[in-house]
């Protein structure tokens, strides 16, 4: 039953516990909680032998989430396997720590494995789990329009890492088995002489919420970066087992001290990031002190072309 809980979509569970929050009956609560568990994840279910979208297919058009890997593919010798890391999360806002730990997971594969690293997604999730997540302040949650400007602006000067806009474009929240299933489909497909090995990036917080053997069944890998202080938690609660099949590294290069010290808003940022907020007044605005506009609601022109549904 709990197995089934965690496969379970994220939206899915969001709905379920909105829709029981004030429902009396207990037998209306059975009933619904029973279909949850029947239904399970989607992504559990996919078909092994998908059929290959035709070359001329719009979304291959779509070239920008894999400029980045193209060219870093181009600089390879003779290397027919190689690895991606995405991953995703609320990023509200994104900050410093986000980015490094692409770059400590990076260090650690191609120290460890023979394999190099051409690219890293960042997938921002859909608004209603962030707006879930952020719903005793909801003024705190930052727009998808803002949200995604926000890591375009952290990433743009990385030769490697990309923010992919399908997850929080979809028409739903989808769970992390769905972006990694996309994000492995979408390279593929684009560069089908390469074999790629995907290893999903997460934090301690969330490495222990996953389905590690659902992850396993699937051909995914996990890295979960900690601070030294947090190893010994993340060990404890995955047990022996699944400690080993997780890949646990520890940033012993951001200690507790210099956390502590990084009080500067600006500083946990960026430079760039922390000029985007000054200028479209984010702060102001999670602050309660200017209102959000319908335009910071709205998706940009550039983003229209990959949303999946229609606002009304």
């Amino acid at each position: 039953l709990l197995k089934k809980l965690v496969d379970a979509e994220i939206g899915d569970v969001i709905k379920f516990l909105l829709e029981i929050e004030s429902e009396p009956s207990v037998a209306v609560i059975r009933d619904k909680l029973s279909v949850l568990v029947k239904d399970g994840s989607p992504s559990k279910h996919r078909s092994l032998v998908r059929p290959a979208l035709p070359s001329h297919h719009p979304v291959w058009s779509i070239q920008y989430p894999l400029l980045k890997i193209a060219q870093n593919l181009e600089h390879l010798q003779g290397s027919s396997a190689d690895s991606e890391a995405p991953a995703s999360g609320a990023y509200n806002p994104i900050h410093m720590l986000h980015i490094r730990a692409f770059y400590v997971a990076r260090q650690y594969v191609e120290s460890n494995y023979k394999f190099p690293v051409v690219g890293a997604f960042i997938s921002p999730s859909h608004d209603t789990y962030v707006r879930a997540k952020n719903r005793r302040n909801p003024r705190e949650m930052i727009t998808k329009r803002h949200r995604l400007a926000l890591i375009e602006t952290a990433v743009a000067s990385s030769s490697w890492i990309e923010v992919d806009k399908w997850e929080i474009t979809r028409r739903r929240v989808l769970d992390y088995l769905s972006t990694l299933t996309h994000v492995r489909e979408m390279c593929e497909s684009h560069f089908p002489r390469y074999r790629f090995h995907v290893m999903y990036v997460c934090g301690c917080n969330t490495v222990v919420k996953l389905s590690h053997s659902a992850l396993r069944d699937e051909g995914f890998g996990c890295i979960t970066v900690c601070r030294p202080t947090q190893t010994d938690m993340v060990i404890k609660h995955l047990g022996k087992t699944l400690s080993k099949t997780t890949t646990i590294v520890e940033d012993t290069g951001v200690l507790p001290c210099d956390l502590e010290r990084a009080t500067s808003f600006r500083m946990m940022v960026g430079k760039p990031v922390f000029q985007y907020f000054m200028r479209h007044e984010i702060g102001e605005k999670i602050a309660g002190k200017v209102s959000w506009t319908e335009e910071d609601k709205q998706w940009r022109q550039e983003d229209l072309t990959y949303v999946e549904y229609t606002e009304s």
